[in-house]
């Protein structure tokens, strides 16, 4: 793509690098015994000036987290890495086309459909089955790689309720900014000697959601866990209250894991789904996923705390014994405890997307959000206005890593698009915090509103135009998906037009989708084929 290559094309100067004469020596004579004093003074001066830079450094890098270091997930890799989107579903249906057609318009690599064909009616499972399926048969897939694919990124979205919204580029962009401010934070609070000793890093972003479901408020998925990184009034002066709102969780901020959509590493990815597979084996009965993946993040919480009390240096000992440690007593020593006597590591590299920004989960969050032209400053003064968001408050501003990517709608001359930029296109977007989602999850149930699935799938720019927007993208290359990480980033799959299943068998989008393109297109022409472009 334009302009990416100049990463590795920057100059550096180097003369600032070279001796210069000292300052005092382009000096009068006459005035550098009166600015330096004698010889033996400064001399004198010299080792505690040396002691106090030292121990500025040490505390520095101790209560900051600051390294020289570079994250391995940062450092420019000389071959590009591949892009896979996993989509456990069993059966074709018009909500898993609405996703797949989503992502092919959008330029994503062709979805991995894992269990696909598969029954789930085992009257000894919750669900059948279909939980600890989604689990295993994402795990199979993440075996089937070789180490070397360790550092390729996978995309993992549930099958049935999921929107592609944004293009691939602003969704990589950000996990790797997600990532970023996170292992700041994890070096700034444990400490960099902690973080660094146990590998400690964050290379896996799950949604965020408003509850902690299904667990007691005392567990440590629910009390352990992070704190959200949203602003602390984002939702106004009685953020994280409850103000008797219909919605008890209206205020609060995203603060607890939800498995609908995961990005990461396909390697931790690989490690992550083996714990969760394990888990799900032991007890079959276990719930859910969500259950699975938040019992696992809460006890990589309390883990994280074990070693950060276990291996502080001295000086971190001592800040440790104080009141204001904000960590302090943070955990209860029986959860402690527990995984003290854990024989295996419980660091699996997960954080969550606090913002929405990859994903919004609509769960407890349904009052939060609309569909947003950003031209039209009316609406946007009205939706802040619904809200008691005063106009100066206000945080809808269309994000640049949007703007920056290919236009939504544009034409080539025949097909009768008119030509909009990403203002000009409605955006599910978050009223309070502004954030614009890559992808939708519509996860939310209260007062029926799973069938929003239906009656607001007019609403998502692309739908209007997805017969002729499908043609377009079947008539264009492949192409690089982005730039982020110091990586270029391409698809996994270099088909098109259709979906692979758990045996790596290509199906046209005819085999999976047939039959819903009525609801799909809502055009009255019929199916759409790719064969008509092979």
């Amino acid at each position: 793509m334009k302009g990416y290559n100049t990463m590795y094309e920057k100059k550096y100067e180097y003369e600032h690098l070279l001796p210069q004469s000292p300052r005092w020596a382009q000096q009068p004579a006459y005035n550098r015994l009166r600015t330096y004093g004698s010889t033996r003074a400064r001399a004198a001066r010299l080792p505690v000036i040396i002691a106090s830079f030292i121990f500025s450094a040490i505390m520095f890098v101790l209560f900051t987290g600051a390294t020289p270091a570079t994250s391995p997930s940062l450092v420019p890799q000389t071959s590009p890495g591949n892009v896979h989107l996993l989509i456990p579903a069993s059966a074709k249906d018009e909500n898993l086309c609405k996703a797949v057609v989503g992502a092919a318009i959008l330029g994503y690599p062709s979805p991995k459909v894992l269990n696909w064909g598969k029954t789930f009616n085992d009257e000894h499972l919750v669900s059948g089955g279909s939980h600890i399926a989604k689990i295993s048969g994402v795990s199979e897939y993440l075996e089937s790689l070789v180490p070397e694919q360790d550092d390729d990124l996978v995309i993992m979205t549930d099958g049935y309720d999921t929107w592609f919204q944004l293009r691939p580029e602003t969704l990589i962009q950000r996990y790797f900014d997600i990532n970023k401010r996170a292992n700041e934070r994890i070096r700034r609070e444990l400490g960099h000697h902690v973080a660094t000793t146990n590998k400690i890093e964050q290379k896996i972003v799950f949604s965020a959601q408003k509850r902690c479901w299904p667990w007691a408020a005392d567990a440590p998925p629910c009390y352990a866990v992070p704190e959200s990184t949203l602003p602390e009034h984002v939702f106004g002066s009685n953020t994280d209250t409850d103000v008797g709102d219909r919605n008890p969780y209206l205020k609060f901020r995203p603060r607890y894991l939800n498995s609908g959509v995961v990005v990461g590493t396909a390697g931790a990815m690989r490690q992550l789904f083996t714990e969760a597979l394990i888990r799900a084996n032991k007890d079959p009965n276990f719930g859910s996923d969500q259950n699975i993946f938040g019992s696992i993040f809460g006890d990589q919480e309390v883990y994280r705390e074990v070693v950060r009390q276990r291996d502080m240096g001295w000086i971190e000992r001592q800040h440790n014994l104080r009141s204001d440690d904000p960590r302090r007593g943070l955990v209860r020593e029986d959860d402690l405890e527990a995984v003290r006597n854990m024989t295996r590591s419980m660091e699996f590299g997960i954080g969550l997307d606090y913002e929405g920004s990859i994903s919004l989960p609509t769960v407890f969050s349904e009052d939060d959000t609309e569909w947003v032209n950003f031209d039209n400053q009316p609406w946007l003064d009205f939706f802040n206005y619904k809200r008691g968001i005063d106009k100066s408050d206000s945080k809808l501003i269309l994000a640049q890593d949007i703007v920056k990517t290919a236009v939504p709608l544009y034409s080539n001359g025949t097909d009768g698009i008119e030509v909009r930029n990403w203002s000009q296109v409605p955006l599910f977007t978050n009223i309070p915090t502004g954030h614009t989602p890559a992808i939708i999850h519509h996860n939310a149930h209260r007062d029926g509103m799973k069938s929003l699935r239906r009656s607001v799938w007019d609403k998502i720019w692309f739908q209007p135009y997805a017969r002729v927007l499908l043609d377009q993208y079947m008539d264009t290359p492949l192409t690089t998906l982005a730039v982020a990480g110091g990586r270029e980033w391409r698809s996994s799959d270099e088909w098109k037009g259709g979906v692979r299943n758990d045996v790596d068998e290509w199906l046209p989008y005819q085999d999976i989708c047939g039959g819903t393109e009525t609801e799909i297109f809502r055009d009255g022409k019929g199916p759409w084929t790719a064969s008509r472009h092979a």
